[in-house]
C-alpha cells in the first residue's frame, strides 16, 4: 500500500509541473510511453517499459522489473529493490559481515550468521559443551580463525616467522621447511636457493655478459610458426648460473616472460640451454628443450618474428646480452636454418659482431628436419678458413676444423675422405729409389727408379719426380731430369755432392705422401773434350727476275725467294759418353741468315734476300758455328757454310 501510494504521487507531480508549465493541453501520456512517440518540441519522450511511473531517465535501475524503482522499500531479498546501488540495507546483519541475516548462510565459526539466535547450528559438538567441534580450528588463510589474536598459529613450519599463505600485506613463506628461506631474507650467494622469495636465485651474483645468445630460429620451416622456434644460450662465466627469474624480453614488441619452474634450472659453465615457445619434441621439430617461455594457458609469451625483431636477457636488472635481426639486411634470414654464432667467436662480445653469425647447414634431426644445432656447439662458419689450410667451406672443406682435411690433400688408409671429394679412398705409397746399374759419379746417367711404388687398390699410377736438393754451384735443376713423369727417369749430375729427388706418385684420384731420397755423386776424376760435327755444308739455288735499264746496258734484279736450312749435330760425340748441350750461332752472313729454330742436335736456318746477278748465279753464304759442351763445361766448336745461287733472268 505504501509503495502504491508512492508511485500515486510521483505521478501527480509530474503531470502538475507539465500543466504548469505549458499551456497547451497534455500530451497522452500512456501512448508516449508506449510508442515513444515525438512530443511537439520534436523530441522523444522517455519510455517507462514496466508501467512502474517512473523511466530509466528518472532512476529506474531496472525498467523491466516493476518491483525495482527509486524510493521503493527494500526487502530482504538479496537484491537492490530501491535502486541506490545497496543491496538490503538497513535490514539486520546479527554478524556484520555485510550480508543481511536473512539472506546469510551459517557457518562454522562461533557466530550467529543468520541473526536467528543460535551460533553454528547443524555442525558437529562431539563433546557435548555447545561449542561446534571446528570452533576454534586455525587453518593457513592469513585469518585469525579461532579469534584468539594471533593469525595462521601452528602453520609456520620452519619457525621463521612466515607461513606458506602469508597474509594481508605479508608474502608467503615460499619454502616453509627452511629457516633460512622467507620473504625478505637476505639472499646467500652460490647457494641455489631463493632465499628471499622473490623469484630469483643467487641473484647479486649476475654480471653482464654471464650468459650470451648463441642460436636463434625464428623462421621454422619443419614445423609452423611459432611452434618450432627457439634460442640457445651459453653460459660463458665461470661459476654455475641458476636461470630461475631471468626475464625474457623484446624491445621490438614489447613481449617478456620470467623464467619460472618449480625445481631449480642450473647451467654450468660453457653449457648450453635452449629455450623455445614450445616444449613437445613431436610438433616443435624434435628440438629437446630445456625451458618453454609459455603463458597460464600454454600458449608463448615470446614470439620471434621472422622479419625484424630481437631478444633481450634480464636478471637481477642488469642486462645480460641482446640480439637483433633486421629480416636479412646484415643478419642470415633462411626459413628452416637457424642462424649461429661461429664457435670461435663464441660469447658475448664476439655475437655483437654481425660477420660473425652465419645460416646452419647441417640437419639436428630426421632426414628433412631444420638446419642448426640446439643443446650442442654450432658449426664453423663456411666463409672462414678456421684451420689455416687455406681452403674455406665455401671453398671445398670439408672440415674446417682439421688442417689436414682440405680438397686435394692426402687420402690416408684412415677411413676419412680427407681430399673432401666424397670419396673414403686409401692413398698410394710412393717408393722412390734408383737402379743398382748406375754409375754414381759425375756426368754419368743416374736411372731414377719408382716403379716400387704402389696402390693399395690395385689402381694404375702416375709419377711425378722433382729434384729438391744439389751440391752448391751446381745449375741442374727439376727440368734436367729426363721425362719427370717416367717411372724410370734417367738424370747426369754435373758436380759431386747429394742430390734429393722427391717422388709424388697418383692413383687417378689421390695424390700419395711425397718420398725422398739423396744419392751422394762422387767426382769422376778424368775428363776428355768432346767433339762437334755441325753436319756436311749445303747449297741451294733459285731465280729471280730482272728488269733492263738504259736499253739494256743494266738490269734491276729481284731477290730469290726465301729458303730454310736444316741441320743436324747428331754426329757430335764424347769419348766419356757424357750427355752433351748444344749451342748454335750464325757467325757469317747474318744479313741473309736467320737462325729460327733449335733443337737438342738440330737447328733451322732462314735464308731470306739472298741477291741475284743477270744471266749468271750469285752465290751467298751463312756461316753456321755449332759449340758443344760435356757435362764438365769441356767444350769443342764446329761450323757449316749454308750457300744460295741466285740467278738472274
Amino acid at each position: 500500500m505504501v509503495a502504491s501510494s508512492l508511485r500515486l504521487s510521483m505521478l501527480s507531480s509530474l503531470l502538475l509541473l507539465a500543466a504548469v508549465g505549458c499551456d497547451t493541453p497534455a500530451p497522452d501520456t500512456d501512448k508516449a510511453q508506449e510508442t515513444g512517440s515525438p512530443d511537439d518540441t520534436g523530441d522523444v519522450a522517455p519510455t517507462d517499459e514496466d508501467a512502474d511511473g517512473v523511466t530509466p531517465n528518472d532512476g529506474d535501475c531496472d525498467d523491466a522489473d516493476p518491483s525495482r524503482y527509486p524510493g521503493r522499500a527494500e526487502e530482504c531479498n538479496g537484491i537492490d529493490d530501491n535502486c541506490n546501488g545497496v543491496v538490503d540495507e538497513g535490514l539486520p546483519d546479527t554478524d556484520s559481515d555485510g550480508i543481511a541475516d536473512c539472506q546469510d548462510v551459517e557457518t562454522c565459526d562461533g557466530q550467529d550468521n543468520n541473526g536467528d539466535g543460535r551460533a553454528d547450528e547443524g555442525f558437529a559438538d562431539e563433546d557435548g559443551n555447545g561449542v561446534a567441534d571446528c570452533v576454534g580450528t586455525e587453518v593457513c588463510d592469513g585469518i585469525d580463525n579461532n579469534e584468539n589474536g594471533q593469525i595462521d598459529e601452528g602453520f609456520d613450519a620452519d619457525g621463521d616467522g612466515y607461513t606458506e599463505c602469508g597474509a594481508a600485506g605479508v608474502a608467503g613463506d615460499c619454502d616453509d621447511s627452511d629457516p633460512n628461506v622467507f620473504p625478505d631474507a637476505g639472499e646467500v650467494s652460490g647457494d641455489e636457493l631463493d632465499n628471499d622469495c622473490d623469484g630469483l636465485i643467487d641473484e647479486g651474483d649476475w654480471a653482464e655478459g654471464d650468459l650470451a645468445l648463441n642460436e636463434i630460429l625464428n623462421n621454422p620451416a619443419d614445423t609452423l610458426d611459432p611452434d618450432g622456434e627457439f634460442f640457445e644460450v651459453v653460459n660463458t662465466s665461470s661459476r654455475t648460473l641458476t636461470l630461475n627469474g631471468l626475464i625474457i624480453a623484446s624491445d621490438t614488441d614489447g613481449e617478456w616472460h620470467t623464467v619460472t619452474s618449480d625445481s631449480v634450472l642450473t647451467l654450468e659453465p660453457g653449457g648450453y640451454f635452449v629455450f623455445a615457445s614450445n616444449p613437445e619434441y613431436v610438433t616443435n621439430g624434435n628440438v629437446n628443450v630445456d625451458y618453454a617461455y609459455l603463458d597460464e594457458y600454454g600458449n608463448p609469451d615470446v614470439v620471434l618474428l621472422n622479419e625484424s625483431d630481437d631478444i633481450r636477457l634480464i636478471a637481477d636488472g642488469i642486462t645480460l646480452d641482446s640480439i637483433e635481426w633486421d629480416d636479412g639486411a646484415t643478419m642470415p634470414d633462411l626459413q628452416g636454418a637457424s642462424m649461429g654464432v661461429d664457435p670461435w667467436s663464441m660469447g658475448p662480445t664476439g655475437n655483437d659482431d654481425v660477420f660473425n653469425w652465419c645460416a646452419a647447414t647441417e640437419e639436428w634431426g630426421n632426414p628433412g628436419s631444420d638446419f642448426g644445432s640446439p643443446g650442442a656447439e654450432n658449426e664453423l662458419c663456411s666463409t672462414w678458413d678456421h684451420d689455416g689450410d687455406g681452403f674455406t667451406g665455401d671453398e671445398g672443406d670439408c672440415d674446417d676444423g682439421d688442417a689436414g682435411v682440405y680438397p686435394g690433400a692426402f687420402e690416408a688408409t684412415d677411413g676419412l675422405d680427407t681430399d673432401c671429394d666424397g670419396v673414403v679412398e686409401s692413398a698410394p705409397t710412393a717408393v722412390a729409389d734408383y737402379v743398382a746399374s748406375s754409375s754414381l759419379v759425375t756426368c754419368s746417367p743416374i736411372t731414377l727408379d719408382g716403379a716400387a711404388s704402389f696402390d693399395p687398390d690395385g689402381d694404375p699410377l702416375t709419377y711425378s719426380w722433382e729434384l729438391t736438393g744439389a751440391p752448391s754451384g751446381s745449375s741442374k735443376v727439376t727440368a734436367d731430369i729426363d721425362t719427370t713423369t717416367s717411372a724410370q727417369p734417367l738424370f747426369h749430375a754435373d758436380l759431386p755432392g747429394d742430390y734429393t729427388f722427391t717422388l709424388t706418385v697418383n692413383d687417378g684420384g689421390t695424390d700419395s705422401m711425397p718420398t725422398s731420397m739423396t744419392i751422394t755423386v762422387a767426382d769422376r776424376g778424368y775428363n776428355t773434350d768432346p767433339t762437334a760435327a755441325a753436319g756436311a755444308d749445303q747449297s741451294t739455288s733459285g731465280s729471280a727476275t730482272c728488269t733492263p735499264v738504259s736499253y739494256g746496258v743494266s738490269y734491276n734484279c729481284n731477290d730469290c725467294s726465301d729458303y730454310y736450312f736444316t741441320v743436324d749435330a747428331s754426329g757430335s760425340s764424347d769419348a766419356d759418353g757424357d750427355q752433351l748441350t748444344y749451342a748454335w750461332s750464325v757467325s757469317s752472313g747474318s744479313t741473309y741468315g736467320t737462325l729460327t729454330t733449335t733443337s737438342e742436335t738440330g737447328a733451322q736456318v732462314l735464308f731470306s734476300g739472298a741477291p741475284a746477278t743477270y744471266g749468271s748465279a750469285n752465290n751467298t753464304d751463312v756461316v753456321l758455328d755449332l759449340t758443344v759442351t760435356d757435362c764438365y763445361g769441356a767444350t769443342n766448336t764446329d761450323s757449316v757454310t749454308l750457300t744460295y745461287a741466285c740467278t738472274g733472268s
